[in-house]
């Protein structure tokens, strides 16, 4: 392939024997990150010796090669603090090429001379192809949007938030210096976050990759939706309401906790599926095994239509008779965690959930932590 190259006037110029690129185009194929399972000695010293389902992550090479720097769009403050970290990239690690999306790329392109971009908005197999691991600034959404930039497998995260909840965001911004070396240096633990697919019954359409939750809804349709759930082949219930959710332990804090579903832990795999607004009083939400298949499907008799949904997309009518398949993805999202997961998790449900807060004491918690 012909490379693309940038003059190297001393403006645009980087540290002395780092070569000027135009695009991911000019960037080698990445390796694979070397992942290795955490043993309790160091996950939980309760209980030594015990293999975690937490992941050690380190590197081929000395340093990856590739950063994608993904930034929730309308934020000046995230601005702010993309073009921080990316300078520091280039100057702490002048040897990693820094990606950006392209929409951002035009936008900072003068303050970033040295970032890259791929070389058409249609070609994101480059992401696929170049990137060692991702860099998030934003909320929830934007480390959803990570995850629809990659067709199967998606490269470690580190998320930092600075969005409106932040449940998926451990990091602060604030400290993303020292984040970031853990992780460059190979210092860092991943959490493989369970991931579902979706895909379309009696159609060869393809499969979508599912983060938080796949679900029927009626959508815009004025009637209820009766829709048939089968279970591993076997019909398991059929719903009359405003759909069904079939979510992952991720997603467990999204769409299916509004729904009343269970809050799952992320080290229990498990696949959550609960009613939306069902017309019974006794279709209680479910935890299913992991390697179950759960099929959804419109009744031939429903009144109305519905509407397929992955991570809040839409994906489609699913007319009468027609339905969808959810299966476990063997695609996990490596999400950069926190030395301790457990203590962290509990923050998160206590601090941005407010659980289990009582009216009589809605600032502070009920007992000592002691207790």
């Amino acid at each position: 392939m012909l490379r693309r190259f940038l003059c190297l006037c001393p403006r645009l110029a980087g540290p002395p024997g780092i070569r000027k690129l135009s695009s991911t185009a000019d960037i080698p194929t990445k390796q694979r990150p070397k992942l290795a399972p955490l043993t309790s000695d160091t996950a939980n010293p309760l209980h030594p010796g015990a293999v975690d389902q937490q992941l050690s992550l380190g590197w081929a090479g000395a340093t990856p090669k590739t950063v994608l720097l993904v930034r929730k769009a309308n934020d000046h403050q995230v601005d702010h603090a993309l073009v921080r970290i990316a300078r520091w990239f280039h100057a702490t690690y002048p040897q990693i090429h820094l990606v950006l999306e392209p929409h951002v790329h035009r936008q900072h392109r003068a303050q970033l001379p040295f970032a890259l971009t791929l070389p058409s908005e249609d070609q994101r197999a480059e992401y696929a192809r170049t990137v060692d691991f991702v860099v998030t600034l934003g909320g929830d959404g934007t480390f959803l949007h990570v995850a629809s930039l990659f067709a199967n497998e998606v490269p470690p995260i580190i998320p930092f938030s600075m969005g409106t909840l932040g449940f998926l965001l451990p990091f602060d911004v604030k400290d993303f210096a020292r984040h970031l070396h853990k992780v460059i240096e190979g210092a860092a633990t991943v959490l493989p976050r369970m991931r579902l697919m979706m895909s379309r019954l009696g159609s060869d359409q393809g499969e979508m990759h599912v983060t938080n939750e796949a679900s029927i809804h009626r959508g815009t349709y004025p009637h209820l939706t009766t829709i048939s759930c089968a279970l591993d082949g076997h019909l398991l219930t059929t719903s009359v309401g405003d759909g069904i959710i079939v979510g992952t332990p991720t997603g467990s804090t999204a769409y299916a906790l509004s729904a009343g579903g269970p809050i799952v832990h992320p080290l229990v795999s498990s696949i959550v599926l609960a009613p939306v607004c069902p017309r019974s009083l006794s279709f209680r939400p479910l935890m299913l095994p992991p390697t179950a298949v759960v099929e959804l499907r419109v009744h031939r008799e429903s009144r109305g239509r519905a509407t397929a949904y992955v991570d809040g997309r839409d994906c489609g009518v699913v007319a009468q008779g027609a339905g969808v398949a959810i299966r476990r993805s063997p695609f996990p999202l490596l999400c950069v965690n926190r030395e301790d997961l457990a203590l962290g998790w509990a923050q998160d449900i206590n601090q941005l959930l407010m659980f289990n807060r009582t009216f009589s004491q809605p600032h502070e918690t009920p007992f000592d932590e002691r207790d």
